[in-house]
Formats: C-alpha cells, sequence, structure tokens
C-alpha cells in the first residue's frame, strides 16, 4: 500500500474497523505513540508497556483500517525492521459506523472513570488511611460530594505531602453567562498550561462544567 501523506486536518475514515478502534479507548490509545511520529512496534510496545506480541495484532488491525502505515523500513540481518506511523495526528468517523456497545461505553466515560476511580484508590493506599466519601455546604451552602474533605472545607489533598490528587464533584455553582463562559476558558487555559510538560508521573485528568439540566 502506497504511503499517503500525514493529514493536518482531521481525516475522516469510513471503514468500520476504524470507527471501532477509534470508539473503544483500550484500543485507540495504542496508537497515541504513532501520532507523533514514526516508531518501531519494539518502541511502541516498551512506551506503552504492553507485550509485543499484543501490539502486533492490534497494528495489523490499525493497519488494516487506514489508521496506520509503513513509513519506512531499516535494512538488518535478518528481517528489516518496519517503522509505523498514523496517517494522520486527527480521525473522524461517523456515529452510524460505531456499534451501540461501544458507542454507550464512550458516552458514559466508562474506560475514563474507571481509570480515574482506580487511580483515585491507589492514591488512597499512599495514604495509608482509608478513603471516606464527604457531602459537605461549602461557604455559599452547596452541597459538595468528594472524597476525603477536611472540615474547613478546603481538600486536605492539597497539603504538601499528600499525593496529587483531587475528586469532587458539586451541582450548586452560580454563575452569570458571562462568568461561566470566563470559568470555562480558564478551565482550558490551565490545563493548557500543563498538558504538554514531560514530567516523570502520569496523571488521569477529568474536566467538566455544564448547565444544570434541571435550570431552564
Amino acid at each position: 500500500m502506497p504511503r499517503r501523506p500525514i493529514s493536518a486536518t482531521p481525516l475522516e475514515l469510513s471503514h468500520p474497523l476504524a470507527a471501532r478502534i477509534l470508539a473503544d479507548p483500550d484500543r485507540a490509545v495504542l496508537l497515541k505513540p504513532f501520532m507523533r511520529g514514526p516508531l518501531s512496534l519494539k518502541c511502541a510496545a516498551d512506551e506503552l508497556k504492553v507485550p509485543l506480541q499484543t501490539l502486533h495484532y492490534h497494528a495489523g488491525q490499525m493497519l488494516e483500517a487506514g489508521l496506520l502505515q509503513v513509513e519506512r523500513e531499516e535494512a538488518r540481518r535478518g528481517r528489516p525492521v518496519k517503522y509505523y506511523r498514523a496517517t494522520a495526528r486527527a480521525f473522524e468517523v461517523s456515529l452510524e459506523l460505531v456499534p451501540a456497545r461501544l458507542l454507550e461505553r464512550l458516552e458514559g466515560y466508562a474506560a475514563w472513570k474507571r481509570l480515574f476511580e482506580a487511580g483515585v484508590v491507589k492514591a488512597s493506599r499512599q495514604r495509608n488511611r482509608g478513603d471516606t466519601l464527604s457531602v459537605h455546604l461549602d461557604g455559599d451552602g452547596a452541597l459538595i460530594w468528594g472524597a476525603r474533605v477536611s472540615q474547613n472545607i478546603r481538600p486536605d489533598e492539597l497539603a504538601e505531602g499528600e499525593p496529587a490528587v483531587l475528586d469532587f464533584w458539586g451541582a450548586g455553582l452560580r454563575l452569570s453567562r458571562k462568568e461561566a463562559k470566563m470559568f470555562q476558558k480558564e478551565l482550558w487555559l490551565l490545563y493548557e498550561k500543563y498538558a504538554h510538560r514531560k514530567g516523570n508521573e502520569r496523571f488521569v485528568l477529568h474536566l467538566g462544567l455544564a448547565p444544570h439540566p434541571q435550570d431552564g
């Protein structure tokens, strides 16, 4: 198959297999290293911390689906080493191609929630104490759900010696339209400030803001 130029805009694919892969976070994440540049399967498997045989199987599927291509081959004794690259840095598929079970899972954030919750549990174990569900009123009288929030309303996770974890939900935030848009922008800019750093720890992040469904 001839190499296609790397698309600078979202590449729209119509292959049902591409839709199934992209809609499954556990499979789509295997494409991530190749979206940054050409890599051998061995290097990508080491980065992803998955068995080489597992990645070899999924790479074959991604090739078939048009998500991956062979960028070049390097000669060596025995078989040449193939370097693979994603066919684009962003992809789009029609929702009609996504199986209902995967769409339901993706829209329900099930995979991400499992990952986030596992991280919270891990941090709780690092603190050497049982985590608790906390429900409290904040300073403005809004009810807040969270994991182990101190009596002075300031989450004790912020203490210097604690793991870097924060987990709370609230449905009592009251803002004007202008304030809400400002908050939305500030959250995005805060994410962008840290998103491209190269620290030695990985973190799961969930940012969300939405109008209360019972208003208006």
